[in-house]
């Protein structure tokens, strides 16, 4: 009888042992939301992902849907995808429950072993944006941040025709690019009025390493996008982005519908945005067309 009151005091004490230390442990998802990179729920680096969709993406009912609000909300968290052996990358999803947006950032960290080339970003860029994706209520996984609507509203007015440019060294990278694809893509120049050659570039976002190019008397529009910071010389020397071209005469639709599962369409309301960035807050560059070949000669 003793032993076996002794055994059930044990029993005793290992299960209220084990209750107390299930009551201690953190849950699962709480662990993830600390896992989340402090600088992704700061403020400046929230109000420039509302100012980059607010100049590429939103329209005029959901920045009025934005306003109407007294705080905008953003539901953050890490991903955490399976990643190559030696990559260190780190990515995210900022969600915007108000607007039904899901935005996917990475802060870039590999090696292009057969280019030597070192891929390391200094701040999450954005990589992918996409519509109604949004769940009903934030994950348990996801950093809530509310943020104030008015405060976010005068930012974004008094920043809405900020320009930053590429500079020159960029520029002179982004003419050898832009002569590059029009070769690839067997661009005739030959029924183009002669002289210079006009561009306008859209305004550098500081959390996107992409940048649109209107080619005005080709009628070209050209988008290139890069993992790497596209200051960086090794995207343009190793020749490490992606690079789209446009015909504006051919490759546009009213709506999506009308070419699905392509990806080599622009919608009417892409281009005027497009448009928009590069002629209206775009810098107007020149390109001399002499003797020499330039961009488009053949």
């Amino acid at each position: 009888m003793k032993l076996y009151r002794a055994n059930r005091l044990v029993l005793i004490i290992i299960t209220v042992s084990l209750l107390s230390s299930c009551r201690m442990a953190p849950p699962a998802d709480q662990a993830e939301i600390s896992t989340v990179p402090s600088e992704l729920v700061q403020q400046p680096y929230l109000y420039e992902v509302i100012r980059h969709l607010y100049r590429w993406y939103l329209d005029e009912a959901e920045v009025e849907r934005i306003i109407g609000s007294k705080e905008f909300s953003f539901w953050v968290r890490r991903l955490e995808p399976r990643l190559d052996p030696g990559d260190h990358s780190l990515l995210a999803e900022i969600l915007l429950p108000q607007l039904n947006i899901s935005v996917k950032v990475k802060k870039a960290d590999y090696t292009i072993e057969e280019m030597k080339v070192v891929v390391k970003n200094s701040e999450f860029k954005i990589i992918q944006i996409t519509r109604g994706t949004v769940p009903a209520h934030c994950p348990r996984t996801c950093q809530q941040v509310a943020i104030n609507v008015g405060d976010m509203k005068d930012y974004l007015f008094r920043t809405r025709n900020q320009q930053d440019f590429p500079d020159e060294v960029m520029i002179e990278r982004l003419r050898q690019a832009l002569r590059k694809e029009i070769a690839k893509e067997g661009i005739s120049v030959s029924g183009l009025p002669q002289g210079d050659r006009i561009i306008h570039l859209a305004p550098l976002s500081p959390i996107a390493n992409e940048t649109w190019v209107f080619w005005e008397d080709g009628r070209k529009l050209f988008f290139f996008a890069s993992d790497i910071d596209l200051a960086n010389p090794a995207v343009w020397e190793h020749e490490t982005m992606m690079a789209r071209v446009f015909d504006l005469d051919q490759q546009v639709v009213v709506s999506p519908s009308e070419a699905p599962g392509s990806n080599r369409f622009l919608t009417r309301y892409q281009v005027s945005r497009a448009l928009f960035n590069c002629v209206v807050l775009g810098r107007r560059v020149t390109l001399p067309s002499p003797a020499a070949p330039d961009i488009g000669d053949n």
